[in-house]
């Protein structure tokens, strides 16, 4: 900054450049509450705007990112907490629709993995704000091997935006709660929809996309809610919490109980259905509160039979499924979406969490020791 006014170089070459401004987009009712009590609350009822404006807008760069999978000669998504569990789900999803294997690893370990990249290789990265520490580190170990970075990411301009050879901007608006939600959903969809592309069959992964849009809506119904409201109340005095699922519900279960713990701080792990007898089980006690994800697909015997065995051991079994079984204890009915179940599915935890923490008397949009944005290692 001089008498003239302010300069602008090129951090890597040093050279002066012109400043490129680009105007906020925020509008008022990105910021209010919005008639909502909470934050939280309101994002959680934002998501089925943010995937059908996914479903309207995002052929263009799905098919691009499509195309950059099919180009590399391995490719790697990574996240961290909330974007790891999509990026899992992202792995599931290109193995089951497009029979293609892309890595996943967790953004703050994947640096202990560089050793494989080349410059042959893609690495899409999975982040809200775009700057969050372990994933930037990430991104550069990935650009000093010569791969080919992609973005989905909530905040344009961001570090990871401009880090990125390319990004998808999710347009899920600001979040305002530390809880991630609506940004969480939108980049399932939008893997979900990359991976149809990638098959051939982007008709039904948009119609699957839609299917997903009504069941949201479903989930977010009074009648709904009021069946989370009697399960929280239940809940709201146990210490304990166990969430399973197999195949595509597995990373569904994992965000599931991130979701419980991190705002209600009641304990909650998720496991995979047929790890329970490897240790997991001898934790279940009479009562113990016990969330199975139980879609209409090729997991639903063996997740049942998992069920089965928790209740054997006194868990009280909620049951999140299209279909009602003799095993749950309680039964919250979800759309059968196909391959969108991971975005009906979680609508029910991030529900359950948010009434688990009024229960409890905390702040659902602050808990503690949790920041929105983790930019510190």
């Amino acid at each position: 900054m001089g008498p003239d006014g302010v300069q602008f170089y090129d951090s890597a070459t040093g050279a002066p450049r012109a400043a490129a401004f680009v105007p906020l987009t925020l509008r008022e009712a990105d910021m209010s509450l919005n008639g909502f009590d909470h934050y939280l609350i309101k994002e959680i009822h934002e998501q089925p705007r943010v995937l059908r404006r996914i479903a309207e807008n995002y052929a263009e760069p799905v098919h691009h990112l499509a195309e950059l999978i099919s180009e590399a000669y391995g490719s790697f998504l990574i996240g961290c907490g909330t974007s790891s569990y999509a990026a899992l789900t992202g792995s599931y999803l290109f193995s089951r629709i497009a029979r293609r294997h892309v890595n996943f690893a967790v953004g703050s370990e994947f640096k202990y993995q560089e050793h494989f990249l080349t410059d042959r290789s893609l690495v899409i990265a999975l982040s809200q704000s775009g700057e969050t520490a372990d994933i930037i580190d990430a991104v550069m170990a990935a650009k000093r091997a010569g791969a080919r970075v992609a973005a989905l990411v909530n905040v344009p301009g961001s570090t990871l935006d401009r880090l990125a050879d390319f990004s998808i901007h999710l347009g899920a608006g600001p979040e305002q709660s530390v809880l991630s939600t609506k940004s969480y959903t939108a980049k399932v969809a939008i893997l979900m929809l990359t991976a149809h592309v990638l098959n051939g069959s982007e008709h039904v992964g948009r119609e699957h996309l839609w299917r997903a849009v009504d069941g949201v809506e479903q989930a977010l119904a009074p009648a709904s809610v009021q069946r989370i409201q009697e399960i929280a109340a239940y809940m709201a005095d146990k210490e304990h919490c166990f969430v399973i699922g197999r195949g595509l519900s597995y990373p569904t279960a994992l965000e599931a109980a991130l979701k419980i713990k991190e705002i209600s701080y009641i304990h909650a792990e998720g496991f995979a259905g047929g790890e329970l007898k490897h240790g997991v089980i001898a934790l279940v006690e009479e009562g113990t509160p016990c969330l199975v994800f139980s879609p209409i697909d090729e997991t639903r015997d063996d997740i049942l039979s998992g069920a089965m065995e928790l209740r054997s051991r006194g868990g009280f079994i909620v049951g999140i499924s299209p279909e009602p079984e003799e095993v749950f204890d309680i039964h919250l009915p979800v759309a059968d979406v196909g391959d969108a179940s991971p975005l009906v599915g979680v609508i029910p935890a991030q529900l359950l969490g948010y009434y688990l923490a009024l229960r409890r008397g905390l702040d659902p949009d602050k808990p503690r020791n949790l920041a929105k944005s983790v930019t510190v290692k």
